[in-house]
């Protein structure tokens, strides 16, 4: 069959740094079906509409796949139609996260034959399969599929894959590839692991759906990874970013893979992310011995009302004790923080203001962004914090955690804009202000990310 696979674009102004690789994955599983397989990646080549379309009416297609995260929805208001319009036999599939996570509006809204819920590298299979035989679309478990009728039908989950070992090394040759180092400034993502043990009510893991299941990619086949990328684009990389909920959840994991990169003596620099219950001192030793520079630690909070509300599962005190560890092991240290959260009042914004000042990191603060599919989406619609369900989705495109969209807190509206607003401003001046230096290291890295992004 000729199936084309499309990465939409993300947002207006989210310029992603990440290759799309989840449609790479799928396409490898249906190429080794036998399938003809095109890729059009729209957000990583920022095609106008008009590209696209000379592109789809010119791309001869039995079957249309589309994936992308949440922020995607929007555009599928322009994609979909312009695919039934100029192929209007071909079947169309909706999966990644925008499908999973908004499962029966998606049906509702686009004019869709199939969606895939959770991974998709094995039902995609099944399903042409079915699609070029007998049709039993109840045999597939982890579809919807829209019966004669009209009827949707969802078949159920669909038990995760038990083992990552035959995840591809990633293709770099279907992506621009400078595109996304360029709008990553230098970071170049690895996919190490699939799903999260953990409940964070502002998150959305497109596994947890059918599992709370963890599986890594074996660390000798991500290191294989990093030697290619090395060797390919040198210094254009300049940081490895480990993708993953939480990378050092797994202590002989992250271990193994330190000990590994220092055996190849790869000399790279990288990046992780972590949670504060899920590092010591050993593992915060091989990091720095293998070369990570950078660790993200999800601190979100000092309020213990608040941190109990995200079901984080962990106390204020606990986090500063793992910041005040990892500040020894780690040359740049940083620690996220939402504002903001469902149930904030002036008390536990405040207790977060000087909570942060203490940890004497540098804080990226967030305000906290209600994502389909989250149980945060869920209380702030049962709540009333958005009014317009649809206008609400419809915006997700333009802007980000970065930005004040929705006020979920229990501050009244015409105070909560400013209240948050100037304990971001508060926490990040006192960082920098205590840091007089740190401007001027600023300057000189953005001046060489625009060096780099000329080259």
């Amino acid at each position: 069959m000729n199936v084309l696979l499309i990465n939409p674009m993300m947002g207006i102004n989210n310029i992603s740094g990440v290759p799309p690789l989840g449609i790479y994955y799928i396409y490898h599983s249906l190429k080794e079906e036998g399938h003809s397989v095109q890729i059009l990646d729209i957000d990583g080549y920022r095609y106008s509409k008009e590209r696209v379309y000379g592109f789809v009416k010119n791309t001869p297609v039995d079957v249309v796949g589309i994936g992308g995260l949440s922020t995607v929805y929007p555009y599928l208001f322009f994609l979909v139609p312009l695919i039934r319009e100029l192929h209007p036999y071909a079947k169309i599939v909706l999966g990644g996260a925008v499908a999973s996570s908004m499962k029966e509006k998606c049906f509702a809204k686009f004019d869709i034959d199939y969606e895939v819920i959770g991974e998709g590298e094995e039902t995609m299979v099944e399903l042409l399969r079915e699609i070029q035989t007998t049709g039993n679309y109840d045999s597939i478990k982890g579809i919807g599929y829209k019966r004669n009728d009209g009827e949707v039908v969802f078949t159920g989950n669909r038990s995760l894959m038990p083992a990552l070992d035959k995840v591809p090394m990633f293709d770099d040759s279907f992506f621009p590839m400078e595109s996304y180092l360029r709008n990553a400034s230098g970071f170049f993502q690895v996919h190490t692991q699939r799903g999260c043990p953990h409940g964070c009510t502002f998150c959305f893991n497109n596994f947890r759906v059918v599992s709370s299941g963890v599986r890594y990619r074996p660390f000798e086949q991500i290191v294989d990874e990093i030697e290619y990328f090395k060797g390919k684009y040198g210094n254009k990389i300049k940081i490895y970013a480990l993708s993953g909920e939480c990378i050092t959840a797994d202590k002989e994991w992250i271990i193994g893979f330190c000990k590994e990169v220092l055996r190849r003596n790869l000399r790279i620099s990288y990046r992780v992310t972590s949670r504060v219950n899920t590092i010591d001192k050993e593992i915060l030793e091989w990091l720095k011995k293998s070369g990570c520079r950078i660790m993200s630690l999800g601190v979100e909070s000092g309020s213990k009302k608040i941190l109990k509300i995200m079901k984080k599962g962990v106390h204020p005190e606990k986090a500063k004790s793992a910041v005040s560890l990892s500040r020894k092991y780690i040359k740049a240290l940083e620690v996220s923080i939402i504002l903001g959260y469902i149930g904030e009042d002036r008390d536990t914004l405040r207790e977060t203001v000087e909570f942060s000042k203490k940890l004497g990191v540098k804080p990226s603060v967030f305000f906290a962004t209600a994502f389909p599919g989250t149980e945060l989406y869920r209380i702030a619609l049962e709540k009333g914090k958005i009014k317009d369900e649809e206008e609400y989705l419809m915006g997700l495109e333009t802007e980000h955690i970065g930005i004040l969209r929705l006020n979920l807190t229990d501050i009244p509206d015409a105070e909560a804009k400013k209240a948050l607003l100037g304990a971001k401003k508060e926490i990040r001046n006192y960082y920098y202000f205590t840091r007089p230096w740190l401007p001027i290291i600023v300057l000189i890295n953005r001046i060489k990310s625009r060096g780099f992004s000329q080259n």
